[in-house]
């Protein structure tokens, strides 16, 4: 039984979701990211979602953008993240997933970068710029080393293509709560649930909903719509863009940030 399961089953045991809180790694600095994902974790996260910089990241809005160019510039590479993460897994044994482009992947070659990512202690990588039609390659790379797939689903996407897509997919579904790049919202998306009572009549693997999750009020809406998941990015990635100056107050908001969104998984069953 991998990482993602012991943790889906353990949550469902519960009745609670999952709190999956992402940064960049590298942002503003190497030294500050570790210490924010250990906050996170003190906060109650049960999986990480990392964010590996690209200078063009297609599937992200203005705050994770600039939050990646800092950490190209604090000079993450390859070694560094990977460095990273070796240091972050010796502290937890929850799931780390990657977000990251094909890029980066293809720099260092499919085999040699999942080989590297798999001893590091990632369990899953997420390519969004890469869909499972054009991942072959990949996918034998990632099977090989014992990484999880995980792909995006949207409310444009056909039943046909969900079944598709869950079917190349062993971590969790990537539901994405709207169209558009990711960022912050103040008012939910009303057709999420749509998309996950369909999603639900495909399979019944972890469905974990990203992008305009800013407020504990979303999280409840989110498990309540029937995620397993939800997952809060620039509402998190902004608190570091603002506050990265004071590491104290920055590393105390975002582990009492984190704790109320786990809280909101707990309360909203």
């Amino acid at each position: 039984m991998n990482r993602y399961q012991k943790v889906f089953e353990s949550l469902k045991s519960k009745n609670e979701a999952a709190c999956i809180p992402f940064a960049v790694a590298g942002d503003p600095d190497i030294e500050k990211s570790e210490e924010i994902f250990k906050a996170y974790i003190n906060g109650g996260a049960d999986i990480l979602e990392i964010g590996y910089p690209f200078s063009d990241p297609i599937a992200d809005g203005p705050v994770n953008q600039r939050a990646a160019q800092r950490a190209i510039a604090s000079g993450l590479n390859h070694s560094r993240f990977f460095a990273l993460i070796k240091r972050l897994r010796k502290t937890t044994d929850i799931p780390f997933g990657i977000l990251l482009y094909s890029n980066t992947i293809i720099h260092l070659g499919f085999d040699n970068f999942c080989k590297k990512a798999a001893d590091s202690g990632i369990d899953s990588l997420l390519v969004p710029d890469m869909p499972p039609e054009e991942s072959s390659e990949l996918m034998k790379s990632m099977k090989e080393h014992g990484l999880g797939r995980v792909f995006i689903v949207s409310e444009l996407t056909s039943s046909e293509r969900m079944r598709y897509i869950c079917d190349n997919i062993d971590s969790f579904v990537y539901v994405v709560s709207r169209l558009g790049a990711t960022g912050t919202e103040n008012k939910f998306s009303t057709t999420v649930s749509d998309t996950l009572s369909r999603l639900k009549e495909c399979t019944d693997k972890p469905l974990a909903v990203g992008f305009g999750i800013s407020k504990p009020e979303h999280v409840k809406a989110v498990v309540k719509s029937g995620a397993d998941g939800a997952i809060i990015g620039s509402a998190l990635v902004s608190i570091v863009e603002s506050e990265m100056g004071n590491k104290t107050r920055l590393l105390r908001d975002l582990k009492n940030t984190v704790a109320s969104l786990k809280a909101a998984t707990r309360t909203a069953t």
